[in-house]
Formats: structure tokens, sequence, C-alpha cells
């Protein structure tokens, strides 16, 4: 018999490991996408587009949720943070080639959704 104080473990127990498995939450995600807009091509390329940095990072952050798996997020926001190569490999050889697949979808479809201000 499950009592009150099994149903409690167990529901704190699936929030840590969901918690441990979620990928990068959407204000790192889009802490990212603001940094990786304010130099060198980005931010010439987004000035000559007239993205408005903020939305189309709150855009892209919400479009990429819904689009990839938590690797890819992962994946995404190391990108954005320029480093990381061998984490960044390392995430890539765990990958199945459908999540590569939709980081590479999904990457277009931000891009065409999101640089008109979401």
């Amino acid at each position: 018999m499950f009592t009150i104080k099994h149903i409690a473990l167990a529901l704190v127990a699936a929030t840590l490991l969901a918690a441990c498995d979620s990928g990068p939450g959407e204000s790192e995600f889009i802490a990212a996408c603001m940094n990786e807009g304010r130099a060198g091509a980005n931010k010439a390329m987004g000035n000559a587009l007239g993205i408005e940095r903020e939305k189309f990072c709150q855009c892209s952050a919400q479009t990429a949720r819904a689009g990839m798996s938590d690797k890819g997020l992962q994946l995404m926001v190391w990108e954005m943070q320029g480093g990381k190569r061998q984490e960044i490999a390392a995430l890539q050889a765990k990958m199945s080639d459908e999540e590569k697949m939709a980081v590479v979808k999904t990457g277009l479809e931000v891009f065409g959704k999101c640089a008109g201000g979401g």
C-alpha cells in the first residue's frame, strides 16, 4: 500500500530526475542568443536585416524548445556561447540522426520565423 509519504517521495524523485535532463532553460538560451548577437558577423547581419535582438532571441527560444530535444537545445546554447568544442563533439556523438536533423531544421525555422521579430 502506498502512503502519502511514498507518493511525495516519488514526486520529488521524478521532479529531480526531470530537472537533471531538461536541457537549458529559456533564460539561458536567451542569454546565449543575446550575447552571440552583440559582436562580429552576427551583429552586422542583425543590423543589416533590422533584427530586434531581444524579440529574435525570445522567439528563437520558444521555437527551439518546441522543435528539438534537450540535447539539441544544449548543443545550440554551447554553439552560441562559442566554445566547449569537446563537449559539443561528445554531445553530438550521443545524439540520434533524428535529433541532429531536428537541430538543422529548427535552426532554419528559427531564422525564418523569428528574424522578422517573431
